[in-house]
């Protein structure tokens, strides 16, 4: 048995939730807006998120339609999260539950749209996760999927790699290709989207902006998500004491103290089902 990533541990986001909302969602917010943007839901349509984190894209949604959205993961405490939020700013068309995306709790052909953003490429078994995609939607249904490119599109791992090499050059990262990297390559992800049955498959290039108020408030919040904190964590604490210091030299002789953006490219897909 493949043993799990830290990403694909339920237990783990449960105790990342309002940290990774606090620091990574606004990020992630500007690839669900293209989402939406490319696969606009209409009138009398229904939806589904899966693997929805701490509910960014499905709340969006509801905001720019009423529509209903039903927001799925494997994280009892993001699925809290998202109730929380959703309660709070009275978006009653929005219902969050504790579902396995890779064997979905619901009838064949129930919506018209789907979503996820960094979710199903994280999941254990991804085709399995596309596949439920295309069963729950309708005929015609479309979907839409982010997945990330190669790291050296994604300016803080980029940079990240050339400081652990130089900060801690008797670290050996792990062998293995994170999970969340498996569709870095197009063709990948197109061949997975066509295999789960889907058609008319097509992907764009996005770039996000991530804004950022300070070096130092990024590098002490390094630990956003489950992946980066156990990264942090196998350096051990000498060595992620010397990455974080010349992680913040790095970000400040290029964007000096002050706010600035990072920029990532990831990959948009969009299909009918």
């Amino acid at each position: 048995m493949t043993e799990l990533q830290p990403d694909q541990i339920a237990e783990r986001w449960n105790v990342s939730v309002l940290h990774y909302e606090g620091t990574f969602e606004p990020f992630t917010a500007d690839f669900a807006h293209a989402a939406l943007d490319t696969s606009p839901i209409e009138r009398g349509e229904q939806a589904i998120d899966i693997g929805a984190g701490p509910g960014g894209l499905a709340l969006e949604l509801a905001r720019r339609s009423a529509a209903r959205v039903l927001a799925v993961d494997f994280s009892p405490a993001m699925v809290e999260r998202i109730r929380a939020r959703a309660a709070a700013e009275g978006l009653t068309a929005v219902e969050a539950r504790v579902m396995d995306g890779q064997a979905l709790d619901i009838a064949d052909e129930a919506f018209d749209l789907a979503y996820s953003i960094f979710g199903i490429i994280l999941f254990p078994n991804a085709d399995r996760g596309f596949s439920e995609m295309r069963r729950v939607l309708r005929p015609g249904g479309r979907a839409a999927i982010v997945a990330w490119t190669a790291p050296e599109r994604y300016e803080l791992m980029s940079l990240l790699a050339k400081v652990i090499a130089a900060a801690a050059p008797d670290f050996a990262p792990p062998k293995s290709l994170p999970a969340q990297l498996r569709f870095k390559d197009a063709q990948v992800l197109d061949e997975a989207l066509r295999r789960a049955g889907f058609s008319n498959v097509k992907i764009v290039p996005v770039t996000g902006h991530w804004h950022i108020p300070d070096a130092r408030s990024l590098v002490e919040n390094i630990g956003f998500a489950p992946g980066m904190a156990a990264l942090f964590g196998a350096l051990g604490a000498d060595r992620a004491k010397r990455v974080q210091g010349g992680l913040l030299r790095a970000l400040e002789a290029r964007h000096g103290r002050g706010s600035f953006v990072l920029t990532a490219e990831a990959h948009l897909a969009t299909a009918l089902a």
